[in-house]
């Protein structure tokens, strides 16, 4: 098997300096694992933003290519310093037409279609995941440009998701593509000062979270999404959304594990045993939490079923450091991402595209 991915690997490294021309260097740095990893060869595509742009519009095939085949692909090294070279980068890729309005992550615009990649505390490993695979529709791609790495940690880590579900347990496979996921979120209204506004909850409200007012302009978004949703007795918002938890990729074939199982689940792994505790001693049985992730058919997710994807996926991720100017671009059915807890000022930006 080593042999195999090690001759596979060689195979589509060679493909891909096919495509590209003299003007950029190709590595694998994870031989079998995603990313393709591009550098400049000259100082143009050093020093010169408008010609990395053109360079990245004139390659767009190839890139493509690329995406399918390695699952992710890095450039280091070219004239990437803020914002404005980030979109510009990216400007030959079609913005995700839905945007992210009723996403999970806390993270607001910063220009354009360049947002925050995330506002979660430094302190939280956030899980391997795809992004918004607990919505109907979803990105095919997105971007990371870090414009300022992290004092320690902070690592964008990867995960090739070709090959996954073969190497779950043949039960919790076969429940996870008969049954797909389902997932609940409850947003708080601002208009209530209750217990749960305490910042030690992190309990958002629907203002903030579809930054409106308007209950009919929500509902119409949620039902654009396929989610079910009530407003509740102490003007809380819940919806559920319920989707298949594995996709067929149209264009590689490749039947892959596909949802948030794993990530959004509130147990101690995931949200630290002190925050789990907090949760349970307030909210328990009698009050909505903010999330809850579990089968489509409404079981939970247990303990040995989450370890049993985490320890999966934890085997199979890379890591590399952030260096500021690093942009990344995912194939997002293909390549599940995460985030290193770190310490120090950290700013990375994401881009979601069709």
């Amino acid at each position: 098997m080593q042999t195999e991915t090690i001759e596979h690997s060689s195979k589509r490294l060679k493909d891909a300096r096919r495509d590209f021309d003299s003007s950029v260097v190709l590595s694998e740095p994870f031989p079998g694992s995603p990313p393709l990893w591009i550098e400049p060869a000259n100082d143009l595509l050093r020093g010169d933003i408008s010609a990395a742009s053109e360079w990245m519009i004139r390659h767009n095939a190839a890139i493509e290519r690329a995406l399918l085949s390695f699952g992710a692909v890095v450039w280091r090294g070219f004239a990437v310093s803020d914002t404005d070279d980030f979109l510009s980068m990216m400007a030959g890729f079609e913005p995700f037409a839905h945007g992210y309005s009723g996403g999970t992550s806390d993270r607001k615009a910063i220009k354009g279609k360049a947002m925050e990649a995330t506002r979660t505390p430094e302190r939280v490993y956030i899980q391997l995941h795809q992004e918004m695979s607990y919505m109907p529709h979803s990105p095919r791609a997105l971007a990371f440009f870090c414009k300022h790495p992290s004092e320690t940690g902070g690592e964008t880590v990867i995960c090739d998701m070709r090959g996954v579900l073969e190497e779950l347990p043949t039960a919790l496979r076969d429940k996870i593509a008969q049954c797909g996921a389902q997932y609940v979120r409850n947003l708080r209204s601002a208009d209530v000062d209750d217990w749960r506004a305490r910042p030690e909850f992190r309990h958002a409200t629907w203002q903030y979270w579809f930054e409106t007012e308007d209950r009919d302009e929500i509902a119409s978004k949620l039902k654009e999404r396929g989610a079910d949703h009530s407003w509740n007795d102490d003007g809380s918002l819940t919806f559920i959304t319920r989707t298949p938890a594995v996709r067929l990729h149209p264009q590689t074939d490749d039947m892959v594990f596909f949802n948030q199982l794993n990530s959004q689940i509130q147990n101690s792994h995931v949200i630290g045993e002190e925050r789990e505790a907090l949760l349970q001693k307030h909210y328990s049985d009698h009050t909505a939490w903010p999330y809850a992730v579990g089968f489509g058919n409404g079981d939970p997710v247990a303990e040995t079923e989450y370890l049993a994807i985490r320890d999966v996926l934890e085997e199979r991720k890379v890591c590399f450091g952030w260096q500021a100017g690093d942009v990344m671009l995912l194939e997002n059915t293909l390549t599940a991402h995460g985030r290193h807890p770190f310490t120090g000022q950290r700013d990375v930006q994401v881009m979601l595209f069709d």
